[in-house]
Protein backbone atom coordinates (compact mmCIF):
# COMPACT_ATOMS: atom_id res chain seq x y z
CA UNK A 1 0.00 0.00 0.00
CA UNK A 2 1.24 3.72 -0.64
CA UNK A 3 1.34 6.24 1.75
CA UNK A 4 -1.41 8.10 0.62
CA UNK A 5 -3.84 5.40 0.52
CA UNK A 6 -2.63 4.64 4.37
CA UNK A 7 -3.77 8.04 5.39
CA UNK A 8 -6.54 7.97 3.64
CA UNK A 9 -7.97 4.66 5.01
CA UNK A 10 -6.83 5.50 8.40
CA UNK A 11 -8.72 8.69 8.30
CA UNK A 12 -11.52 6.65 7.32
CA UNK A 13 -11.13 4.08 9.89
CA UNK A 14 -11.53 6.87 12.59
CA UNK A 15 -14.66 8.20 11.15
CA UNK A 16 -16.13 4.76 10.51
CA UNK A 17 -15.52 3.56 14.54
CA UNK A 18 -17.15 6.58 15.50
CA UNK A 19 -20.52 6.50 13.64
CA UNK A 20 -20.78 3.10 14.79
CA UNK A 21 -20.48 4.04 17.92
CA UNK A 22 -23.25 6.79 17.32
CA UNK A 23 -24.82 3.87 15.75
CA UNK A 24 -25.17 1.35 18.73
CA UNK A 25 -25.91 4.16 20.96
CA UNK A 26 -29.23 4.81 19.29
CA UNK A 27 -30.03 0.69 19.00
CA UNK A 28 -29.89 0.95 15.64
CA UNK A 29 -32.77 -0.10 12.84
CA UNK A 30 -32.85 -0.95 9.30
CA UNK A 31 -34.85 2.50 9.48
CA UNK A 32 -32.16 4.14 11.25
CA UNK A 33 -29.87 3.64 8.58
CA UNK A 34 -32.37 4.38 5.84
CA UNK A 35 -32.70 7.40 7.23
CA UNK A 36 -28.99 8.03 7.45
CA UNK A 37 -28.34 7.07 3.89
CA UNK A 38 -31.19 9.16 2.89
CA UNK A 39 -29.76 11.94 4.36
CA UNK A 40 -26.82 11.06 2.90
CA UNK A 41 -27.98 10.99 -0.79
CA UNK A 42 -29.77 14.63 -0.42
CA UNK A 43 -26.43 16.10 0.67
CA UNK A 44 -23.95 14.23 -1.97
CA UNK A 45 -26.58 14.82 -5.17
CA UNK A 46 -25.00 18.47 -6.03
CA UNK A 47 -22.40 16.14 -7.12
CA UNK A 48 -24.25 14.55 -9.88
CA UNK A 49 -24.99 18.19 -11.07
CA UNK A 50 -21.29 19.74 -10.88
CA UNK A 51 -20.13 16.47 -12.06
CA UNK A 52 -23.25 16.18 -15.09
CA UNK A 53 -21.26 16.07 -18.26
CA UNK A 54 -19.44 12.84 -16.65
CA UNK A 55 -23.09 11.06 -17.17
CA UNK A 56 -22.87 10.44 -20.86
CA UNK A 57 -19.13 8.66 -20.80
CA UNK A 58 -20.64 6.21 -18.43
CA UNK A 59 -20.13 2.78 -19.14
CA UNK A 60 -23.17 0.59 -19.13
CA UNK A 61 -22.07 -2.01 -16.96
CA UNK A 62 -21.72 0.49 -14.51
CA UNK A 63 -25.11 0.93 -13.78
CA UNK A 64 -25.27 -2.45 -13.42
CA UNK A 65 -22.81 -2.42 -10.70
CA UNK A 66 -24.15 0.50 -8.97
CA UNK A 67 -27.83 -2.33 -8.80
CA UNK A 68 -25.48 -4.94 -7.10
CA UNK A 69 -23.52 -2.87 -4.46
CA UNK A 70 -26.85 -1.21 -3.68
CA UNK A 71 -28.40 -4.58 -2.37
CA UNK A 72 -25.09 -5.65 -0.89
CA UNK A 73 -25.07 -2.54 1.33
CA UNK A 74 -28.68 -2.87 2.40
CA UNK A 75 -27.44 -6.94 3.22
CA UNK A 76 -25.10 -4.99 5.19
CA UNK A 77 -27.05 -2.69 6.89
CA UNK A 78 -29.86 -5.07 7.44
CA UNK A 79 -27.45 -7.58 9.26
CA UNK A 80 -25.75 -4.92 11.23
CA UNK A 81 -28.77 -3.23 12.71
CA UNK A 82 -29.94 -6.76 13.75
CA UNK A 83 -26.66 -7.85 15.07
CA UNK A 84 -26.54 -4.62 17.16
CA UNK A 85 -30.19 -5.30 18.14
CA UNK A 86 -29.14 -8.67 19.76
CA UNK A 87 -25.50 -8.12 21.11
CA UNK A 88 -22.86 -5.77 22.10
CA UNK A 89 -20.67 -3.84 19.69
CA UNK A 90 -17.62 -5.32 21.20
CA UNK A 91 -18.77 -8.75 19.76
CA UNK A 92 -20.81 -7.76 16.38
CA UNK A 93 -18.37 -5.41 15.46
CA UNK A 94 -15.34 -7.14 15.16
CA UNK A 95 -17.23 -10.35 13.38
CA UNK A 96 -18.64 -7.97 11.00
CA UNK A 97 -15.47 -5.97 10.04
CA UNK A 98 -13.30 -9.58 10.38
CA UNK A 99 -15.03 -11.70 8.05
CA UNK A 100 -14.76 -9.62 4.71
CA UNK A 101 -10.77 -9.23 5.09
CA UNK A 102 -11.03 -13.60 4.41
CA UNK A 103 -13.73 -13.53 1.79
CA UNK A 104 -12.48 -10.48 0.04
CA UNK A 105 -8.71 -12.30 -0.15
CA UNK A 106 -9.89 -15.42 -1.27
CA UNK A 107 -12.29 -14.48 -4.03
CA UNK A 108 -9.64 -11.70 -4.92
CA UNK A 109 -7.22 -14.58 -4.97
CA UNK A 110 -9.19 -16.65 -6.57
CA UNK A 111 -10.52 -14.29 -9.57
CA UNK A 112 -7.30 -13.19 -10.25
CA UNK A 113 -8.30 -9.52 -9.36
CA UNK A 114 -5.34 -7.03 -8.88
CA UNK A 115 -1.74 -8.64 -7.87
CA UNK A 116 -1.25 -11.50 -6.11
CA UNK A 117 -0.68 -10.95 -2.35
CA UNK A 118 2.35 -11.30 -0.93
CA UNK A 119 3.48 -13.50 1.92
CA UNK A 120 3.72 -10.43 4.35
CA UNK A 121 0.41 -9.48 2.92
CA UNK A 122 -1.08 -12.48 3.84
CA UNK A 123 0.85 -12.99 7.00
CA UNK A 124 -0.74 -9.54 7.72
CA UNK A 125 -4.30 -10.42 6.71
CA UNK A 126 -4.05 -13.58 8.56
CA UNK A 127 -3.14 -11.68 12.23
CA UNK A 128 -6.11 -9.18 11.61
CA UNK A 129 -8.51 -12.08 11.51
CA UNK A 130 -7.09 -14.15 14.30
CA UNK A 131 -7.11 -10.64 16.75
CA UNK A 132 -10.60 -10.16 15.38
CA UNK A 133 -11.73 -13.67 16.33
CA UNK A 134 -10.11 -13.50 19.96
CA UNK A 135 -11.59 -9.63 20.67
CA UNK A 136 -15.14 -10.40 21.52
CA UNK A 137 -13.96 -13.45 23.90
CA UNK A 138 -13.72 -13.38 27.98
CA UNK A 139 -11.07 -16.23 27.98
CA UNK A 140 -9.29 -18.18 25.37
CA UNK A 141 -11.34 -21.28 26.63
CA UNK A 142 -14.24 -19.96 25.29
CA UNK A 143 -12.73 -20.20 20.95
CA UNK A 144 -15.76 -22.99 20.18
CA UNK A 145 -17.99 -22.95 16.94
CA UNK A 146 -20.98 -22.82 19.36
CA UNK A 147 -19.75 -19.09 20.72
CA UNK A 148 -19.97 -17.70 17.78
CA UNK A 149 -23.42 -19.52 16.58
CA UNK A 150 -25.78 -16.52 18.31
CA UNK A 151 -28.33 -14.29 16.47
CA UNK A 152 -25.24 -11.50 16.91
CA UNK A 153 -23.10 -13.52 15.36
CA UNK A 154 -25.20 -14.98 12.13
CA UNK A 155 -26.19 -10.94 11.55
CA UNK A 156 -22.52 -10.01 11.51
CA UNK A 157 -21.93 -12.59 9.52
CA UNK A 158 -24.43 -11.39 7.08
CA UNK A 159 -23.11 -7.74 7.27
CA UNK A 160 -20.00 -9.00 6.66
CA UNK A 161 -21.49 -10.91 2.95
CA UNK A 162 -22.47 -7.50 2.47
CA UNK A 163 -19.70 -5.93 2.90
CA UNK A 164 -17.69 -7.87 0.65
CA UNK A 165 -19.94 -8.08 -2.20
CA UNK A 166 -19.96 -4.37 -2.24
CA UNK A 167 -16.29 -3.89 -1.68
CA UNK A 168 -15.83 -6.47 -4.61
CA UNK A 169 -18.54 -4.47 -6.94
CA UNK A 170 -17.12 -0.91 -6.40
CA UNK A 171 -13.70 -1.60 -6.99
CA UNK A 172 -14.74 -3.38 -10.14
CA UNK A 173 -17.10 -0.39 -10.93
CA UNK A 174 -14.36 2.31 -10.47
CA UNK A 175 -11.89 0.70 -12.55
CA UNK A 176 -14.57 0.77 -15.24
CA UNK A 177 -15.27 4.30 -14.32
CA UNK A 178 -11.63 5.06 -14.67
CA UNK A 179 -10.96 3.62 -17.95
CA UNK A 180 -13.88 4.96 -19.61
CA UNK A 181 -12.82 7.17 -22.61
CA UNK A 182 -14.07 10.84 -21.89
CA UNK A 183 -14.98 10.77 -18.27
CA UNK A 184 -13.13 14.01 -17.47
CA UNK A 185 -12.79 13.73 -14.05
CA UNK A 186 -9.59 13.13 -11.39
CA UNK A 187 -9.27 9.79 -9.78
CA UNK A 188 -10.77 11.66 -6.16
CA UNK A 189 -13.85 13.18 -8.08
CA UNK A 190 -14.46 9.67 -9.77
CA UNK A 191 -14.41 8.45 -6.60
CA UNK A 192 -17.36 11.24 -4.86
CA UNK A 193 -19.31 11.39 -8.05
CA UNK A 194 -19.20 7.55 -7.93
CA UNK A 195 -20.25 7.62 -4.16
CA UNK A 196 -23.24 10.17 -5.39
CA UNK A 197 -24.97 8.24 -7.33
CA UNK A 198 -24.45 4.62 -5.05
CA UNK A 199 -26.03 7.00 -2.04
CA UNK A 200 -28.95 7.30 -4.31
CA UNK A 201 -29.23 3.82 -5.01
CA UNK A 202 -29.12 2.58 -2.07
CA UNK A 203 -31.56 4.91 -0.54
CA UNK A 204 -33.88 3.42 -2.79
CA UNK A 205 -33.41 -0.11 -2.33
CA UNK A 206 -33.74 0.57 1.31
CA UNK A 207 -36.48 2.27 1.19
CA UNK A 208 -38.41 -0.72 -0.98
CA UNK A 209 -37.64 -2.50 2.21
CA UNK A 210 -38.46 -0.67 4.40
CA UNK A 211 -42.00 -0.34 2.84
CA UNK A 212 -42.26 -3.86 2.60
CA UNK A 213 -41.23 -4.31 6.46
CA UNK A 214 -43.63 -3.51 8.67
CA UNK A 215 -41.78 -3.55 11.56
CA UNK A 216 -39.36 -1.37 9.73
CA UNK A 217 -41.99 1.22 9.30
CA UNK A 218 -43.41 1.06 12.58
CA UNK A 219 -39.32 1.67 13.38
CA UNK A 220 -39.19 4.77 10.06
CA UNK A 221 -41.73 6.82 12.47
CA UNK A 222 -39.88 6.55 15.87
CA UNK A 223 -36.48 7.49 14.43
CA UNK A 224 -37.93 10.13 12.09
CA UNK A 225 -39.57 11.88 15.56
CA UNK A 226 -36.32 11.33 17.74
CA UNK A 227 -32.85 10.08 15.95
CA UNK A 228 -33.26 11.84 12.97
CA UNK A 229 -30.21 14.19 14.15
CA UNK A 230 -27.95 11.47 14.79
CA UNK A 231 -28.87 9.55 11.56
CA UNK A 232 -27.92 13.31 9.76
CA UNK A 233 -25.07 12.70 10.99
CA UNK A 234 -24.29 8.99 10.93
CA UNK A 235 -25.33 9.34 7.45
CA UNK A 236 -22.15 11.97 6.05
CA UNK A 237 -20.24 9.84 8.30
CA UNK A 238 -21.21 6.94 6.36
CA UNK A 239 -20.13 8.18 2.85
CA UNK A 240 -17.01 10.40 3.68
CA UNK A 241 -15.48 7.24 5.53
CA UNK A 242 -16.50 5.25 2.33
CA UNK A 243 -15.49 7.48 0.39
CA UNK A 244 -12.11 7.55 1.68
CA UNK A 245 -12.09 3.94 1.27
CA UNK A 246 -13.02 4.64 -2.90
CA UNK A 247 -10.13 7.11 -3.11
CA UNK A 248 -7.42 4.63 -1.73
CA UNK A 249 -8.10 2.14 -3.90
CA UNK A 250 -6.57 3.86 -6.38
CA UNK A 251 -3.78 3.62 -4.64
CA UNK A 252 -3.25 0.00 -3.55
CA UNK A 253 -1.83 -2.83 -5.92
CA UNK A 254 -4.97 -5.41 -4.19
CA UNK A 255 -7.95 -4.28 -2.54
CA UNK A 256 -8.12 -7.19 -0.16
CA UNK A 257 -5.37 -4.75 1.19
CA UNK A 258 -7.46 -2.11 1.80
CA UNK A 259 -10.41 -4.48 3.00
CA UNK A 260 -7.53 -5.26 5.33
CA UNK A 261 -6.27 -2.15 6.94
CA UNK A 262 -10.12 -0.84 6.87
CA UNK A 263 -9.73 -2.85 10.27
CA UNK A 264 -7.59 -0.38 11.89
CA UNK A 265 -11.38 0.82 13.28
CA UNK A 266 -11.65 -2.48 15.14
CA UNK A 267 -9.17 -1.91 18.27
CA UNK A 268 -10.40 1.83 17.87
CA UNK A 269 -14.14 0.59 17.95
CA UNK A 270 -12.51 -1.63 21.14
CA UNK A 271 -11.30 1.27 22.63
CA UNK A 272 -14.43 3.22 22.42
CA UNK A 273 -16.58 0.39 23.79
CA UNK A 274 -14.35 0.61 26.72
CA UNK A 275 -14.21 4.04 27.40
CA UNK A 276 -17.36 4.92 26.57
CA UNK A 277 -19.95 1.99 26.44
CA UNK A 278 -17.63 1.20 29.87
CA UNK A 279 -17.37 -2.13 28.64
CA UNK A 280 -15.01 -4.66 30.46
CA UNK A 281 -11.12 -4.86 29.27
CA UNK A 282 -11.01 -8.41 29.31
CA UNK A 283 -7.18 -10.13 28.64
CA UNK A 284 -8.31 -11.63 25.43
CA UNK A 285 -9.34 -8.34 24.30
CA UNK A 286 -6.43 -5.92 24.84
CA UNK A 287 -4.03 -9.35 23.54
CA UNK A 288 -6.48 -9.12 20.05
CA UNK A 289 -5.79 -5.45 19.26
CA UNK A 290 -2.26 -5.86 19.64
CA UNK A 291 -2.24 -8.82 17.53
CA UNK A 292 -4.54 -6.70 15.26
CA UNK A 293 -2.59 -3.56 14.97
CA UNK A 294 0.68 -6.45 14.40
CA UNK A 295 -1.24 -7.43 11.49
CA UNK A 296 -1.80 -4.05 10.18
CA UNK A 297 1.74 -2.95 10.36
CA UNK A 298 2.61 -6.43 7.99
CA UNK A 299 -0.05 -4.86 5.90
CA UNK A 300 1.23 -1.81 5.69
CA UNK A 301 4.64 -3.12 4.23
CA UNK A 302 3.34 -5.17 1.76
Amino acid sequence: MTSVAIILVTISAFAHAFWNLLGKRQNPSTAFFFVASAFAAICFSPLLFVYHDAFASIPAQVWVWLGLTSVFEAIYYIGLAGAYQHGDMSVAYPLARALPVILVAILTATLGLGKPLSLIGGAGILLVVIGCLILPLRSLRQIRLDNHLTACCLLAGLAALGTTGYTLVDNQALFDLRSAPGIGLSQIEIAFFYLALGSIAISIVMGGYILVSTPERAELTKVWRAGKGIAFITGLLILGTYGLVLAAMEYATNVSYIAAFRQLSIPLGAVLGILVQKEPAYPPKLVSIGIIFAGLVLIMLA
